[in-house]
C-alpha cells in the first residue's frame, strides 16, 4: 500500500512538472505561429517588468514592434549598450528558451549606477546574462548570435577613445552566425553631418551607418521609415525636452551573408 502511494505521488509530481513545462513552452509569445501583435502584447504584459520601464512603452512601441519582427523563439541575442535593460527584458521574453546578453561598458555601469537594476533583471530573468565590456572588447560568444540589437547607441561607439568603426563592425560580423542580423536604430542628423555630431548632439547620419556596415561585409536587408519623424529639429541634442522621445530615427537591418 505504501509503495502504491509513493508511486502515485511520484506520478503526480512528474505530471505537474511536465504540465508546468508545457505551459511555459506555450506562453503566448512562444506559441508556434504566434502573430507579431500577440507576441508584442504578451511581452509588454509581463508583470515582473518595473514601472519605470512600463512608462516608456507607448513612445517605444514602434521600435519594439520593429525589433521583435526580426527576433524569434530560441534566438541568442546581444543587446549592445543596453542601459538598464528596457529592450533586454522584452527580448528575454520574446526569445523564450533563448538567451539575451545585456552589454554595457564598465564606464556606463559605474557612471549611471546601473548595477542594482541590472542585477535585479538578471535575477528575475534567468535567460538574461550580464556582459560588461567596452564596445570594441565584446568577447566572441561560444555560440554565435542570431541577432545583435544596437538601439540608439551606435553613435556612442564613435565617442569611445580609439574607436575604429571598421574593426568594430567586422567583430560584430564574426560574432554572428551566417545569416544572422544586426538591427540598428539611431537618431538622425542633418544631411552631410556624417559622424560629426555623435558627441555634441548624440546623432549620426544614416549614410555613415550604411557605409560602415557595407565596408565590414554586411548586406542591407531593411531600411524602414517606421521611426522617421520629418518634423524633428535635427540641430538639437536628443535630450532637449522639445525633441526627446520624438526624434527622427533610422531603423536598419543588416545581415551577415550566408557564404
Amino acid at each position: 500500500m505504501v509503495s502504491q502511494r509513493i508511486l502515485c505521488l511520484a506520478l503526480a509530481l512528474s505530471f505537474g512538472a511536465l504540465s508546468g513545462a508545457a505551459m511555459a513552452e506555450t506562453a503566448p509569445e512562444c506559441a508556434p505561429g504566434a502573430t507579431l501583435d500577440t507576441r508584442v502584447e504578451a511581452v509588454l504584459a509581463k508583470t515582473d517588468r518595473p514601472a519605470h520601464q512600463r512608462d516608456n512603452d507607448a513612445h517605444r512601441l514602434s521600435e519594439t514592434r520593429f525589433v521583435l519582427s526580426h527576433v524569434k523563439p530560441g534566438d541568442h541575442v546581444l543587446d549592445m549598450g543596453a542601459g538598464q535593460g528596457y529592450a533586454s527584458m522584452l527580448l528575454s521574453a520574446a526569445v523564450c528558451s533563448g538567451q539575451v546578453d545585456l552589454q554595457n561598458p564598465q564606464g556606463w555601469v559605474d557612471g549611471y549606477k546601473m548595477g542594482p537594476a541590472r542585477d535585479a533583471m538578471a535575477a528575475a530573468r534567468p535567460n538574461v546574462h550580464l556582459l560588461t565590456a567596452d564596445f570594441d572588447k565584446i568577447p566572441v560568444p561560444a555560440v554565435p548570435y542570431d541577432v545583435i540589437f544596437i538601439g540608439t547607441v551606435y553613435h556612442d561607439t564613435y565617442n569611445e577613445k580609439g574607436h575604429d568603426a571598421l574593426m568594430l563592425d567586422k567583430a560584430l560580423l564574426s560574432a554572428l552566425k551566417p545569416g544572422g542580423l544586426v538591427i540598428v536604430t539611431d537618431h538622425a542628423t542633418v544631411a552631410g553631418a556624417g559622424t560629426s555630431a555623435t558627441n555634441s548632439l548624440h546623432r549620426i547620419e544614416k549614410a555613415s551607418v550604411l557605409a560602415d556596415f557595407k565596408a565590414a561585409g554586411f548586406e542591407l536587408v531593411a531600411d524602414s521609415n517606421t521611426l522617421a519623424n520629418p518634423a524633428d529639429d535635427h540641430t538639437k541634442i536628443v535630450f532637449d525636452p522639445q525633441v526627446r522621445g520624438k526624434t527622427d530615427r533610422m531603423a536598419l537591418v543588416f545581415k551577415r551573408p550566408l557564404l
